[in-house]
């Protein structure tokens, strides 16, 4: 996910427009307004039609039963999404806590940003040294 589907999913509402085909109905635990509240977008297809990631951390599920808590789920699988850790929708954020979470996901995009550089230059030294070998 680029940083520019980043920041857009920060917004619940957005995160929400992605559940239009989810599998279960709002009379239920796992209902698509719980799924964006928890930090989920989904991503599902034909094969896997409850397939969905964190904005955030970019954990992947599936598998989720119409009783399952949303937030309770994203926190088992991904204990270290400060999203997930916060357990707390948009909607009752602090300005502390909103804060807090935006500057989370600059450094997230600084780190995302520095790694994908750092594999570039990986690749450029690797293919240096196999020219230099072949000499």
């Amino acid at each position: 996910m680029g940083k520019e589907e980043m920041v857009l999913f920060l917004s619940e509402k957005n995160r929400l427009q992605t559940f239009k085909k989810w599998i279960f109905s709002e009379e239920h635990s796992c209902n698509a307004a719980k799924m964006a509240e928890a930090g989920f977008i989904h991503i599902g297809s034909s094969k896997e039609p409850d397939l969905v990631k964190c904005f955030f951390c970019n954990k992947q599920l599936d598998g989720w039963e119409q009783d399952d808590n949303p937030w309770e789920e994203h926190v088992s699988h991904s204990s270290k999404c400060k999203f997930a850790m916060m357990r707390t929708p948009e909607g009752e954020m602090t300005l502390n806590q909103y804060l807090d979470l935006a500057d989370s996901f600059g450094e997230k995009i600084i780190t995302d940003i520095f790694d994908k550089k750092l594999e570039t230059l990986d690749e450029i030294f690797k293919l240096a040294e196999s020219k230099n070998s072949k000499h």
